[in-house]
């Protein structure tokens, strides 16, 4: 007995129904719900695997379910990444920015009211050396000055007298000699005056000092104060240190093996302290041309703009954005977690009586991500022709979840 043509028709597109439906009830918060009213028989194509334990994983789609669930395939390409370099390091200066401040000619300290962390300018008196021999350079001076003004005296006579024929031409030329070497002498004593910062113009008979003052030769801040009131002090000894910091840079250590992602004008961001936040910029402006005994070199970034949290010696952390060599990728949507690991998924298999397709979940180790792509290295037994689920990713791991959750 032949079926009625409507009945014919009716069962395949009920069939087809079921399916369908069957497919959109798997879905968990991506498109398909966990429906187990909706299961299949396990002898339909779109059943999903849930072979021994050891045993790859494998998903298998109808047409329809590969349709619905967008699938969309590609293979890992080859890409440039950046990756953040961390750095230490320490805020310093250079050394004609660190001062120590001493006199060429020794005292006794008379007065000194600095302390470390004081702001002093260029000029500003830092103390007051007192000491009976800077008296006695001034006398000395005075006195090879009154020389020199008989000396000059007595030299246009002679020369006067030498054009009259009157005296002998070495009598000349010794007042001449005598004259040039009192004019020798004045000249060096006075330049030991101005080393102690006494103005030879300015002395007196009648007005010499007994103290002078040691000035500041640049702005900055005292780091170190190693004397006190009444010390004596010798020429070698420091009487203090200023820093100035407005030549600050930011030492770094970068490894060997780093040196080469480093370049001049490259941005750093770096905190201060160990786990200081990144929270200022700093700009690369010189590589070191030698390799310390721990492998690595130096490298100095200026920073963008001065902070009074900003001392010489303190530590800071810091980070460079390198360009690395190509890598392989895959866009992040390729890529699904689960359970604290990371899977991708290849198609194993495409059957076309009906048409069906099988995939296999395989787990990876995500390296470098950056606009919307991840570095990934495939398991070596992968063959680098096999297509990877780029997109769709996730409706595949739902359909496996759910799938187990049935079973």
């Amino acid at each position: 007995m032949k079926r009625p043509v409507f009945f014919a028709h009716i069962v395949p597109f009920l069939y087809t129904l079921v399916v369908a439906v069957s497919f959109i009830g798997c879905s968990g918060s991506e498109k398909f719900a966990d429906d187990s009213s909706a299961k299949q028989p396990a002898s339909t194509a779109d059943s999903t695997e849930s072979p021994d334990a050891g045993s790859p994983t494998v998903v298998n789609l109808t047409q329809a379910q590969y349709t619905i669930a967008d699938i969309q395939l590609g293979q890992p390409e080859s890409r440039t990444l950046g990756t953040m370099l961390k750095l230490t390091g320490v805020l310093d200066v250079p050394p004609q920015s660190r001062v120590s401040v001493s006199m060429p000619v020794g005292g006794y300290i008379r007065s000194i009211k600095l302390e470390p962390g004081a702001k002093v300018r260029k000029g500003q008196t830092l103390a007051v050396l007192e000491n009976p021999e800077f008296i006695q350079l001034q006398q000395d001076y005075l006195d090879v000055k009154a020389q020199l003004e008989y000396a000059d005296l007595e030299f246009a006579r002679q020369q006067e007298l030498s054009r009259e024929n009157v005296n002998a031409l070495k009598v000349l030329q010794k007042t001449r000699s005598d004259r040039q070497r009192l004019q020798a002498q004045l000249a060096g004593m006075g330049q030991r005056l101005s080393l102690l910062h006494i103005n030879p113009a300015t002395l007196r008979a009648n007005h010499l000092i007994r103290t002078v003052r040691v000035p500041s030769p640049v702005n900055g801040y005292v780091t170190d104060v190693p004397v006190n009131n009444g010390r004596f002090v010798n020429p070698a000894d420091v009487i203090i240190e200023v820093t100035d910091v407005s030549d600050l840079h930011v030492h770094l250590n970068v490894f060997e093996k780093d040196i080469t992602h480093i370049r001049t004008g490259q941005t750093v961001r770096f905190g201060l302290g160990g786990a200081g936040a990144p929270m200022h910029q700093a700009t690369i402006f010189m590589k070191g041309k030698s390799i310390d005994a721990d492998r690595t070199v130096a490298v100095l970034a200026r920073p963008l703009g001065v902070s009074d949290d900003f001392i010489p010696g303190a530590y800071v952390s810091a980070q460079v954005a390198v360009t690395s060599n190509p890598l392989s990728v895959l866009p992040d949507a390729a890529i699904v977690g689960f359970g604290g690991k990371s899977y991708v998924y290849l198609l194993e298999s495409k059957s076309s009586q009906p048409v069906s397709y099988r995939f296999r979940q395989v787990e990876v180790k995500p390296g470098v991500a950056q606009n919307g792509y991840t570095a990934v290295n495939l398991p070596l037994t992968v063959d680098v022709k096999t297509p990877v689920v780029v997109k769709g990713a996730y409706s595949l791991l739902s359909q496996q979840n759910n799938s187990g959750e049935e079973e």
